[in-house]
């Protein structure tokens, strides 16, 4: 009795249940009639909700009184009640207002139509084109007055960004700021999944910029990261895998290196040097140290969704990049999980989480000895000579005395572990409609490890070890900020758009680090050994530090409009450093701009133009980057030796500069944006100054004051000036629709003053061309120029010998000979000497730029980026050897047909010689300067859309990155950049880094 009392009242609660349900059907379109794929459907009230497939079909299941809200970013949310029916269609009508773009402008947001200031914006779309462990790779080309030095095709590469030119001596990468949360300056973009963006905004000016004040001279780059939205989860699954190659760098064989080899000595009336007759190796050691492919895989799940009440987004992401060579590879893997609540109507609370692992073993940079050895020479002992060693001892030493490749790559233990996470809390409470309060919390947290390992090896008497060594540095960095801010935000009868916002910043950033090393490790070749504590040398060395740097500041920004046609923003910082002494901490930095729409006014009458702005901005913003302690005095200790006594002694090794004060960049931009033919037609075109003063200089002061090394010093001026254009095309016809964009910059940046006795900066000093540097910044001058000897062909015969002389009739070269290399005597006082050194060369471009195409026709989609520079030059440092076979290193393929000859007149390069008594590779000279303009296709992409049941979305795509270069370099990569953090001085030098590979992928995208 009591089981059939239950099996009726559970067919009652069927019945009822089957009565208020209804099963509600139809399509989504445009007012085009064109399909909608990936509209939300949530039944109101409710998490209950569907997504419309690729041709905008969907179903969901509601209670037969339900309200269907139906909405897609860009168009007019529409609801609809149900009514028992189980066919609804929707038109979804686009949203002007809602298309108004939203930018991120630094604590805040507002329509880009309100914004006068400068600032570029790349979607996270486009950024997911390009599979890289760097997000930043993928800015490269996309906006104006932006330049994305590439470090190399090492896994893990970290590329340098530059905006809008060089206004400091110091580093001059930008701010990195993401989603509100300031990161220390030269954070690598690394740790951030490409696929979690939702776009960069570039704050380029001053007046966008100074809301960041003392960070921000460098210009700032905002990450807004991917947020859920309401309606039904969606999971998103997104897989490449592809293969890296290096196209092979074509060097002599062991026949071609011997003939070059004695012709140097017999031209010098020298014997030969090598018999072919006593040697049998030939060993391509390009071969013997790199593979032609290396795979690269990127794996990526993302899942959002939500309700009104609560969204959420999280996803997982794992890259792994293989190098070319034996060793080296790149690791990570990412985490976001982001949460908004909606606690009440007027509170709401955001919290992001994202952890993340990075492992990598260095890459080794062999490039440079495998371009040099000589091919001679055996990769391995013969097997009786290797009775006794172990398998670091086991290589064969060359005959011209450069490293065995092989064998150090196999002696390379080095790998790093890093961890970090990444928090952000934000509540925004809406005091009134118009009215906000906001506090954010972020925290940013690593921790990292090195450890390396360096073997017990002979070769020879000059490459050995003789005891191996263990190293481990641990490094600990946090960095928080706590922003509290309020925005108010009203328009006045329906004309006067007001937006003000007051706020209060601490900014606080810790670092240290913990190193120690010591010799003597029991085995070499047991990795269980490789510990601190295993080791039992007398060689120990420990040491550690820690700093803190902490900023407070107040912001005030006002940003007003009137009737939409008129805009004003005016924004003012105030900022504390600890960087700077007590009396000089505080920086105060303003800007404002304006803007006109000259479309708006009534006498403006065209059908064609629909857009016309033209916009003014003026500002200054600080630069805080040097050495913390160069306020302070310091003490240091070091060892001597008197009459064979050993005796440690302290002694000033620091002057302090207690007047030290803020580096201040003044910036003016002026523009004109216009849009035509109904906004298909867009382009903008901008003119910049900004001028640098207080330049924070390390200078070096005169002996007889008697202060030692560097002094941190206020001195000098930098100016960097340029034009950014950028003009796009956006076309849909029928069932093709396509998108162009094309942005050109140039730039030009001087050293307007320099410090007095210091009016020449010098860098990359090259022992091998006579303790000479290679780069000069001068006083009035382009910065970071390069430097040396300018030639004026090569001497064909002895009456161009003899005539190359002073008015005197001195001869200028006297050791010359027919063949050698003509220098110009700059000074003209008959003497070929250091007096003669002038600039002849700048690795920065007269122009640089991007080509970005996207197209589509029904399921097909295709894209592809250029980019390209014009008039830059690079220091091509392999040429002072590959075709010269200098202290018998080896020397390109060809060289022959490259160097001058009786029957080569027409040579780039001179003579063959090994004395070289004319100095042809000993002195830098702009032989070894080539023009490096180039352009490459940096991504190209074709992608088909298709259909499988129980899947929103499917996408199968090939890809190919870096497959063509245009370029009359060379060199190995015309895209030669900056190593470390000072572009002056390392930008454009070529010393044979590992170039950028061709990469070749296949990807998979899916959505559930």
């Amino acid at each position: 009795m009591k089981n059939s009392i239950l099996i009726v009242i559970g067919i009652m609660l069927l019945s009822f249940s089957a009565v208020g349900q209804v099963s509600v059907s139809g399509i989504i379109v445009d007012e085009k009639g064109e399909p909608i794929p990936g509209a939300n459907i949530v039944e109101k009230g409710t998490v209950n909700g569907a997504v419309s497939d690729f041709d905008g079909n969907y179903t969901i299941t509601v209670s037969e009184n339900a309200t269907l809200i139906f909405s897609y970013l860009g168009y007019v949310t529409q609801e609809i009640e149900v009514n028992e029916n189980t066919s609804i269609d929707v038109t979804l009508l686009v949203d002007n207002q809602q298309l108004d773009e939203v930018v991120v402008i630094g604590y805040g947001s507002v329509e880009k139509d309100k914004i006068s200031s400068s600032i570029s914006t790349v979607e996270g779309a486009e950024l997911a084109k390009v599979t890289a462990s760097n997000p930043a790779e993928a800015l490269q080309g996309r906006a104006a007055g932006v330049q994305v030095l590439s470090s190399g095709g090492n896994p893990g590469a970290s590329p340098q960004i530059l905006i809008r030119g060089i206004t400091t001596n110091n580093n001059s990468q930008p701010l990195i700021v993401v989603d509100g949360v300031l990161l220390p300056n030269g954070t690598s973009l690394n740790f951030l999944n490409p696929m979690d963006i939702e776009n960069f905004q570039i704050l380029k000016d001053a007046s966008a910029s100074a809301i960041y004040g003392s960070r921000a001279s460098n210009g700032v780059v905002l990450i807004t990261t991917k947020r859920g939205k309401e309606g039904k989860t969606t999971i998103d699954v997104d897989l490449s895998y592809g293969m890296q190659q290096l196209e092979k760098i074509q060097m002599a064989g062991a026949d071609e290196y011997i003939q070059v080899m004695n012709l140097r000595r017999t031209n010098d009336g020298n014997e030969p040097l090598f018999d072919p007759a006593d040697f049998t190796a030939d060993t391509d050691w390009w071969d013997e140290t790199i593979e032609n492919y290396a795979p690269i895989t990127n794996a990526n799940v993302r899942a959002s969704g939500g309700s009104e009440k609560i969204k959420y987004a999280g996803s997982v992401s794992f890259f792994d990049q293989q190098s070319n060579y034996t060793k080296g590879w790149y690791q990570k893997i990412t985490g976001r999980f982001n949460l908004d609540f909606k606690i009440s109507d007027k509170i709401n609370l955001k919290q992001d989480l994202s952890p993340r692992i990075e492992r990598f073993e260095n890459t080794p940079g062999s490039l440079f000895n495998i371009l040099r050895i000589d091919p001679l020479t055996e990769v391995f002992l013969p097997l009786d000579e290797r009775q006794g060693r172990d398998q670091f001892s086991i290589f064969a030493a060359s005959n011209n005395n450069v490293p065995n490749p092989v064998g150090g790559i196999a002696r390379l233990f080095n790998e790093t572990t890093f961890f970090g996470f990444f928090s952000n809390t934000q509540l925004d409470y809406k005091i009134t409609p118009q009215l906000t309060f906001t506090s954010q919390f972020g925290l940013n947290i690593s921790n990292a490890r090195t450890d390396r390992f360096r073997p017990q090896f002979f070769t020879t008497p000059n490459q050995q070890r003789e005891v191996n060594d263990i190293f481990r540095r641990t490094t600990q960095n946090s960095d928080y900020v706590l922003n509290n801010t309020i925005n108010y935000k009203n328009t006045f009868h329906e004309k006067h758009y007001l937006n003000l916002l007051v706020g209060v910043l601490y900014d606080s950033q810790n670092f240290n680090y913990l190193e120690g090393f010591r010799d003597g490790v029991p085995s070499n070749v047991n990795p269980e050994l490789r510990y601190l504590d295993a080791a039992v040398g007398e060689n120990i060395q420990v040491q550690g530090n820690e700093a803190e740097d902490n900023i407070f500041s107040g912001i005030f920004r006002t940003i007003y409009s009137y009737d939409n046609k008129y805009f004003l923003t005016s924004t003012v910082r105030y900022d504390q450093s600890s960087r700077f002494p007590e009396d000089n901490r505080t920086g105060i930095f303003p800007s404002t701009s304006i803007a006109w729409d000259i479309d708006s006014e009534e006498f403006f009458n065209s059908s064609r133009i629909n857009n016309l702005r033209l916009k003014f901005g003026i500002g200054q913003v600080g630069n805080q980057n040097i050495n913390r302690n160069g306020q302070f005095f310091s003490v240091g200790s070091g060892n001597f030796v008197f009459d064979g006594t050993r005796v440690v002694t302290n002694f000033l090794s620091q002057f302090g500069n207690p007047g030290l004060q803020w580096e201040t960049v003044k910036d003016t931009n002026i523009g004109l944006e216009a849009a035509m033919f109904d906004n298909a037609l867009s382009f903008s075109v901008e003119y910049y100054n900004k001028t640098s003063e207080d330049l924070l200089f390390n200078v070096e002061l005169p002996n007889y004051t008697g202060i030692p090394g560097l002094v941190a010093q206020n001195v000098g001026s930098f100016e960097s000036k340029g034009i950014d254009f950028q003009v796009g095309y956006t076309k849909q016809m029928g069932d093709f629709s396509m998108d162009l964009n094309l942005n050109v910059s140039t730039n030009e940046s001087t050293a307007k003053e320099l410090a007095v006795g210091n009016e020449q900066l010098f860098g990359q000093k090259r022992e091998d061309l006579g303790n000479r540097f290679i780069k000069i910044t001068e006083e009035g001058g382009r910065v970071g120029l390069f430097y040396g000897f300018k030639t004026d062909g090569i001497f064909q015969n002895q009456t161009e010998l003899n005539s190359h002389t002073s008015e005197d009739g001195t001869i200028i070269q006297p050791n010359a000979q027919v063949g050698d290399i003509r220098y110009e005597d700059f000074n003209k006082d008959g003497i070929l000497n250091d007096e003669d050194l002038q600039t002849m060369g700048d690795p920065f471009a007269d122009f640089y730029g991007g080509l970005t195409a996207n197209l589509q026709y029904k399921n097909i989609d295709f894209s592809m980026q250029w980019y390209g520079t014009y008039g830059n030059d690079v220091f091509n440092f392999p040429t002072t050897f590959l075709y010269s076979g200098i202290q018998n290193v080896n020397i390109a393929e060809g060289t022959l047909s490259r160097v001058w000859s009786p029957e080569n007149t027409g040579a780039r390069f001179p003579r063959l010689t090994e004395i070289d008594p004319n100095g042809n590779y000993l002195r830098p000279s702009d032989i070894f300067i080539e023009d490096a303009s180039y352009l490459r296709l940096r991504n190209i992409q074709l992608g088909y859309n298709f259909k499988v049941k129980g899947f929103q979305r499917c996408r199968l795509y090939l890809s190919g990155q870096n497959l063509l270069t245009f370029t009359n370099y060379s060199g190995f990569d015309p895209e030669v950049a900056a190593n470390s953090g000072n572009i002056i001085n390392d930008f454009g030098v070529d010393y044979a880094r590992n170039p950028v590979t061709r990469t070749y992928l296949l990807g998979l995208n899916l959505s559930l």
